[in-house]
């Protein structure tokens, strides 16, 4: 049972919500997505856990509320209509958002699952709402809340999508299909995913700010492998690592094209790190061949989940001791380093501590470009692009078992 928890705030409808910016308020409405998130406290370096729910009613389809993480909140779920006691209206990024404090608390009304049994059984919303002990005011919105749900329908359907104990991932909107041909995905003209098995033929590089695409490009391949002796500046940049969007691009203008909000973050916030820049895979069956625009995260899951953080301190470290060492002398006839000296030993066990994920990432993209078995290509279908500029996009990869 919920502890009671006093109110400071009237219960309103979420589009009231511009009327009490500043103020507390309560709030019921139904769970249309939970999103998961991470903050860190600047000034102590603590990390601490947000739940962000998108709720709405039957005012308002969609607003956004952040709660503390706890194990009460973990078992909300899409579908579930909250009571939220003493959420503060706030103003972010131009728009209104409610946010929890110390007296904040979320008790569940109605649950997806009580919904659903509702609409199975067609049973009156009258009987479900008179069994919750809340007041009169209360009860009438709840009813009106419900209603708007089950009318609705889209948050009670997306839930059948999610994983109930958890909640951690978003349901997928897209149509995925069994396996195609790369002649049968290039006459997709939905949005959907689709699966293809096929062989990769060579990695196209950018090299224009002005667009992942266009302007110079480098080609790798089996063939030019040796042209390309430090291919690994080519490959990272800074960038965010939520949406694999890379910082600080400019024009041919000199101005910044870099977007400024992160459309997989809650607060629109860039994660900044090092990431893998976005490039063009063509990959060939006996039906042709099609290009995939491959982003970040796509990108770790292709180089066995080497992370370009990893790579980058792997690959600055062995440039720094190859740069002391020939300062130092300690380089044999044949040009390779010599780690005979005690300097040499010492810099050789301390990169022996962990893998070398440059020499790894160096062999993965070989055997990548090397003649092999085909394989299985999770693919994302945009029919709004070219085929050159992104329509078909890598979301995963497998490689089937014989």
């Amino acid at each position: 049972m919920a502890a009671i928890v006093s109110w400071y705030g009237p219960l309103i409808d979420l589009a009231a919500a511009a009327s009490h910016v500043g103020g507390f308020v309560q709030l019921l409405a139904s769970v249309r997505r939970v999103t998961h998130h991470q903050e860190q406290n600047a000034t102590t370096g603590r990390i601490y856990d947000k739940t962000i729910f998108e709720v709405g009613d039957d005012t308002r389809s969609s607003f956004s509320v952040s709660l503390w993480s706890s194990k009460h909140t973990s078992t909300i779920v899409v579908g579930d209509i909250l009571l939220l006691q003493n959420i503060k209206i706030v103003e972010f990024r131009n728009g209104l958002e409610g946010r929890a404090s110390q007296i904040s608390a979320a008790q569940v009304l109605l649950s997806s699952e009580a919904l659903m049994n509702l609409e199975a059984c067609s049973l009156g919303i009258g009987e479900l709402v008179s069994s919750c002990k809340v007041g009169d005011a209360t009860r009438s919105k709840l009813r009106r809340v419900a209603e708007w749900t089950l009318r609705t329908k889209c948050a009670l359907k997306e839930n059948h999508h999610q994983v109930i104990s958890k909640n951690w991932k978003e349901a997928t909107a897209k149509e995925s299909t069994d396996a195609w041909s790369i002649a049968e995905l290039l006459c997709q003209s939905k949005l959907c995913n689709m699966s293809v098995y096929a062989s990769i033929g060579k990695i196209v590089l950018a090299k224009s700010p002005t667009s992942h695409f266009k302007g110079k490009m480098s080609v790798l391949d089996k063939h030019s492998w040796k042209e390309h002796n430090d291919i690994v500046k080519d490959f990272i940049t800074t960038g965010c690592k939520l949406c694999g969007s890379p910082l600080y691009e400019k024009n041919v203008n000199g101005e910044n094209t870099s977007a400024n909000d992160c459309p997989n973050n809650p607060k629109y916030l860039h994660v900044l790190g090092q990431i893998y820049k976005p490039f063009m895979m063509y990959i060939y069956d006996q039906s042709g061949q099609v290009p995939l625009l491959v982003r970040n995260k796509a990108a770790e899951i292709l180089f066995a989940n080497i992370v370009a953080d990893d790579l980058s301190e792997c690959y600055k470290s062995h440039q720094c001791m190859l740069l002391e060492t020939c300062e130092s002398g300690n380089v044999s006839p044949s040009g390779k380093i010599d780690f005979t000296g005690s300097n040499g030993i010492a810099k050789k066990r301390k990169t022996e501590q962990k893998p070398n994920f440059h020499l790894i990432w160096l062999i993965m993209v070989k055997c990548l470009l090397g003649k092999n078995s085909p394989f299985c290509f999770q693919i994302s279908v945009n029919p709004e692009k070219h085929v050159e500029d992104g329509r078909f996009e890598l979301l995963s990869l497998t490689m089937p078992i014989p």
